[in-house]
């Protein structure tokens, strides 16, 4: 699927985009809202947009808990953990 050239009149350039997105007030205003924060994850993807870090997704689920688990055995072995 071909899509139309934008003419540069109405062309917006990424870095107007990448300032808009980290705005301290755009991301309260989508991560205030599950539906928002994924419909903005989508169309950042879909426009292949750099994502900025209030966007992206955190560990859950195992993944976290096996993440805090072995951050909590470094904190306590430190002189095995650095020899690792």
């Amino acid at each position: 699927m071909e899509l139309p050239a934008v003419p540069l009149d109405d062309a917006i350039d990424l870095a107007t985009v990448s300032d808009r997105l980290n705005n301290p007030e755009v991301a309260a205003y989508f991560r205030g809202n599950a539906h928002r924060l994924a419909s903005v994850r989508a169309i950042i993807s879909l426009l292949d947009l750099p994502a900025p870090d209030w966007s992206r997704r955190s560990l859950s689920g195992r993944a976290s808990v096996h993440k805090a688990a072995i951050d909590r055995w470094k904190a306590d072995n430190p002189d095995e953990a650095a020899s690792r």
